[in-house]
């Protein structure tokens, strides 16, 4: 199976790999020795066999006109001064044959990311690239390695080094992750802020929604000078690529790996980037055939040895179609969206429900969704094939008709609500407005979604998953995607003065614990709050404004009206906000007269205060605090031998035990003896210093490092061999602390004790001749 590595190698390549190189010529890499610089060269290697490599300092000793084409990355923003760089550009120049082509590719210095708040990349701070760098040098006390350009810098390089004729193509997300290259001056036929994910370099810092700056951008011409990279083709004789846009998928794989290349002509070349992917090509012939013969219109396409062509459909896109009739008229919303709805019926023959191999398909239902108890009238329709990418992100309203492209996969027995759920979030995506229009749930209860909502998704996130690869690259993403959450807090923290934001959002528990705790708020934010502090607080009650959910209780809270609050005691308790848009609460907190509470962000660790401080004259041990979890059923030797061992090597040892729901969950069958009696063995073990209830919805790794902060976690070496547990372990060694395996005894376990107890209890009802 391919790794993470190699993945995130293949992901630079997508910007070369597209052009239509000539094989047979020769062709140069100048390095700067960054980790894109290898990716590269390979990528050039690929394309032209006879590739040389050379350093920006040894450029003298290479042949003049001698080179068909020569690539240049990072060497260009390492160069120094702009005159240097353009001396570099220019010995380049002198290396090229006559029809000699460079390819410059470089970050953008006025690039959308960062004025979203990313981290210069040579600076390792905000706005230097912006600011030109005029305050960097200052600040820092040393110049930087290096330094970004902007697209007039890049022109003025370029011109100054002798070439008269350059095309920029504007990269996004970025140029090492490229999904999609636009020429200059070019308008894209899609929606962007669906198709594209932004990548960081530090996405912590990030406080603006990227993706929907794209459209606003492109509408005020602006996109292509704030592009986040940029690929730029430098002719020699004013010979250039004829692709208006390049659309990639390296992070697919090579028998995946696509470029859907708009050329100027009037057509669409769809190929794959290695040799692994031209089977998908047959498949994509085979798939539109079967669709027209159902009555769906598409793209027509012929299939050459190595590229399926197309027309350039000039009609309008299928998502910008929708959302604009959507803000015109609501009904004639509605109608088109049935629409819709009835093209994914006809797209393909339905299958009875009794006829589905639901134990044996994909995916399968040992996670949680037990289809046997499913009422089929629920799950609906069941396809035969069901395209699952048939989705307003690939398809074009044209003359009044539904065209659609790009149905390269099905699934073989998919509910075709699945689809139209897919359908649902993707017209929603990046446009939250549009709630206000009509609302996503609307939607779903519309097209009776709700009862199998969990299947659905189910299916869509098995589908995504495997197709982008998204649980191999989950710690590269996790290190370059922003989390939604993070932008909102970024935000409000400029709305605030220093003293007042380290009181509302950091030091939150900060002299809470003699006082009572009111949570105002009763959503999701409430929710995880509970389940994950309501043994660090003394949690007295909720508030809310929403007048049906008074009187009612979460996790065991009653939820009360804000008026519990008039005249409470500021001295005995202490109100946390737990809402997303918690701006309109603080300014009824503070109509109320109320000064001291906080706000809770569930993206943030608060880790909390209370430990056990070592004893005078105790040696310390390896490890202060030290945490381990589990389930701990039918307590046996395996469990002591895990905790005592554990507790050789920390102070103060925390356990954590997965409560009865999760335990079903994970597990897929209840434990034999109780939380509360699992909980209590757990505790009174010796060398256990506190047994805490891990929570039903919150329980993996990173959330109980968020509350504990522990210095070591604790685990049994059966997991060493885990792709999950070695990117948890990563994930600790991150934030300053260790993740340990400890010898697993084999010899006793929880699941072989359950399975003698049933043994045993079914031979004893065989011999009464009772049922068990």
């Amino acid at each position: 199976m391919v790794t993470a590595e190699e993945l995130i190698n293949e992901l630079p390549k997508g910007l070369l790999k597209w052009h239509d190189f000539d094989r047979e010529k020769k062709a140069l890499y100048i390095s700067a020795g960054t980790e894109i610089d290898d990716s590269l060269f390979y990528a050039l290697k690929e394309c032209c066999p006879n590739t040389e490599c050379a350093d920006a300092e040894s450029l003298d000793k290479f042949i003049r006109g001698k080179y068909s084409y020569a690539v240049v990355s990072s060497a260009i923003e390492t160069a120094g001064e702009k005159v240097d760089s353009a001396r570099l550009v220019k010995k380049i120049w002198s290396l090229l044959e006559g029809d000699g082509k460079l390819f410059i590719i470089t970050d953008n210095r006025l690039a959308v990311r960062y004025f979203c708040g990313d981290k210069d990349p040579y600076t390792g701070r905000n706005f230097d690239g912006i600011e030109n760098y005029r305050n960097a040098d200052e600040v820092t006390g040393k110049q930087s390695e290096g330094r970004l350009y902007s697209k007039a810098e890049l022109t003025e390089i370029i011109e100054k080094a002798g070439f008269t004729h350059c095309k920029f193509y504007s990269v996004f997300p970025d140029i090492t992750c490229p999904g999609i290259l636009l020429a200059d001056s070019y308008i894209p036929n899609e929606e962007l802020n669906i198709r594209l994910f932004p990548q960081y370099q530090s996405p912590e810092t990030i406080f603006l929604d990227e993706e929907g700056l794209y459209m606003p951008l492109l509408a005020n011409g602006m996109l292509h000078a704030m592009a986040n990279g940029f690929l730029i083709e430098c002719s020699l004789n004013g010979v250039f690529s004829e692709a208006d846009q390049i659309t990639l998928s390296t992070e697919r794989g090579k028998e995946n790996a696509f470029c859907t290349v708009v050329v100027k002509d009037g057509k669409v070349v769809k190929k794959p980037l290695y040799e692994e992917g031209k089977v998908k090509l047959e498949r994509l012939i085979d798939n539109n055939r079967y669709l027209e013969a159902h009555g769906i219109k598409m793209v027509p396409g012929k299939l050459t040895d190595r590229e399926f062509v197309m027309p350039h459909v000039r009609g309008i896109s299928l998502a910008k179609y929708l959302r604009d009739v959507a803000r015109e008229d609501k009904e004639e919303f509605l109608r088109q969206f049935d629409r819709l709805w009835g093209l994914i019926l006809d797209s393909s023959e339905h299958v009875p429900y009794d006829e589905v191999d639901w134990e044996g398909g994909v995916p399968r239902w040992d996670d949680g969704n037990d289809i046997n108890h499913i009422d089929s009238e629920n799950l609906g329709v069941i396809l035969k094939r069901g395209y699952i990418d048939m989705v307003i992100l690939n398809g074009f309203y044209l003359d009044g008709e539904y065209v659609f492209f790009d149905q390269e996969e099905y699934i073989e027995n998919l509910p075709a609500k699945a689809v139209m759920q897919r359908n649902i979030d993707l017209f929603f995506h990046g446009e939250p407005e549009l709630e206000k229009i009509i609302s996503r749930n609307e939607l779903k209860k519309r097209y009776e979604l709700e009862a199998c909502s969990s299947i659905f998704y189910t299916y869509i996130h098995h589908f995504l998953t495997k197709l982008r690869n998204d649980d191999i690259l989950k710690e590269f993403h996790q290190a370059h995607r922003r989390r939604v959450e993070s932008i909102s807090v970024n935000r409000w923290r400029m709305n605030f003065p220093a003293a007042d934001y380290e009181r509302l959002f950091v030091d939150i528990f900060n002299n809470t614990e003699k006082r009572k705790i009111v949570l105002f708020g009763a959503g999701r934010y409430a929710e995880r709050f509970v389940e994950l502090y309501r043994h660090e607080c003394q949690l007295s009650a909720i508030v809310d404004n929403n007048k049906t959910k008074w009187g009612q209780h979460l996790l065991g809270t009653e939820i009360h009206s804000p008026g519990f609050l008039d005249g409470i005691d500021e001295s005995e308790y202490k109100v946390m906000v737990c809402v997303k848009n918690y701006i309109p609460i603080i300014n009824q907190l503070g109509r109320m007269g109320l000064k001291d509470y906080s706000v809770y962000e569930p993206e943030k660790d608060y880790p909390r205060k209370r430990w056990l401080r070592r004893e005078t004259g105790v040696s310390p041990k390896k490890y202060h605090v030290g945490y381990a979890a589990g389930v701990f059923d039918l307590f046996h030797i395996g469990h002591l031998n895990l905790l005592r061992r554990a507790k050789e090597q920390c102070d103060y040892l925390i356990v954590g035990v997965v409560n009865d729901e999760r335990a079903e969950r994970i597990k897929n069958k209840k434990p034999f003896i109780p939380f509360k009696e699992r909980l209590e063995i757990v505790q009174s073990c010796r060398y256990v210093d506190e047994a805490v209830e891990i929570p039903t919805n919150f329980g993996n790794t990173r959330d109980a490092y968020g509350i504990y902060h522990f210095d070591c976690m604790f685990t049994g070496d059966d997991h060493v061999g885990s792709a999950h547990w070695q990117c948890e372990k990563r994930y600790l060694e991150a934030h300053g602390a260790e993740m340990v395996f400890l010898p697993y005894t084999q010899e006793t376990s929880s699941t072989m004790l359950q399975a003698l107890i049933h043994r045993t209890v079914e031979n004893e009802s065989a011999k009464t001749g009772e049922g068990c």
